[in-house]
């Protein structure tokens, strides 16, 4: 979450040149909104493979899916949405157990989250590829879509964190500043839900720690934000399902291995 106006800037120029085209809209379901919901969109719900998936729909043309990273929800994209909906139905989603979105009921491997992000993009797009733009751990969320179906996919865009693999092992876990950029990768995935616990009853210290420290762009991050971020993981069990995604990190990275060879 380092640079929202660059996320903003490389979301554009990856999916800016598609001729606008009408899509079939859904009736719009009455859903209780964390965040304030861009005018022209609607929250609503999909089921996919068993778990409800909550995102935020609006416009019309193409699709276009935006996936967030770790400490945000859909909401990460607010300020881009409208000016995309203008030439593509857009469909902003909150990861499996993030933001209003149920768990997943499988592993929170990539290979795994994946195909409900993919499942739920078709469903939305019938018959047609998408386009998808991803941030941070949305980018271990969407990889394996692009290797497994890159007939679907248009263009991808990938901001502000690397394709999982055997790299991520060699982050610095100590530096002069103390704190290592990459610290919470071990952290997060460390045994016996420590981080959980840690974190647990802390909430407002350690994601606004985070956000503070870490994201280059303080501007975009206002206080008022960051305290919508806080209530939204301060939701029982979710700060759980967000460090899950790290833990499943080993398993994705060799399943990242494998897809490599096989286009």
């Amino acid at each position: 979450m380092k640079s929202f106006a660059f996320s903003l800037a490389l979301a554009v120029l990856a999916i800016t040149g598609a001729p606008a085209q009408a899509a079939p809209q859904e009736a719009p379901h009455i859903v209780q909104e964390e965040f304030p919901i861009p005018k022209g969109f609607t929250g609503k719900y999909e089921t996919v493979d068993g778990v409800k998936l909550h995102f935020v729909q609006g416009g019309k043309g193409p699709l276009v899916l935006l996936v967030h990273g770790f400490g945000q929800t859909w909401y990460e994209w607010n300020e881009l949405m409208q000016q995309l909906a203008e030439r593509y139905t857009v469909v902003a989603v909150d990861l499996p157990g993030l933001g209003l979105s149920q768990a997943p009921q499988t592993s929170y491997t990539g290979v795994d989250v994946s195909e409900y992000l993919y499942k739920l993009a078709k469903r939305l797009s019938p018959g047609k590829p998408f386009y998808l733009v991803a941030h941070d751990i949305g980018i271990w969320n969407s990889y394996p879509m692009v290797a497994r179906h890159p007939e679907d996919i248009v263009k991808a865009a990938f901001i502000e964190a690397t394709i999982p693999d055997d790299t991520l092992y060699s982050l610095p876990a100590f530096v002069a500043t103390g704190e290592a950029p990459g610290w919470h990768h071990s952290f997060f995935a460390a045994s016996d839900q420590l981080a959980d616990a840690m974190v647990n009853g802390n909430e407002r210290l350690f994601l606004t720690h985070f956000i503070r420290h870490h994201a280059s762009n303080q501007e975009a991050l206002s206080d008022e934000l960051i305290d919508s971020y806080v209530r939204s993981y301060s939701k029982p069990k979710t700060f759980h399902h967000a460090f899950e995604y790290y833990r499943a990190l080993p398993q994705s990275i060799a399943q990242n291995e494998k897809l490599a060879t096989t286009r």
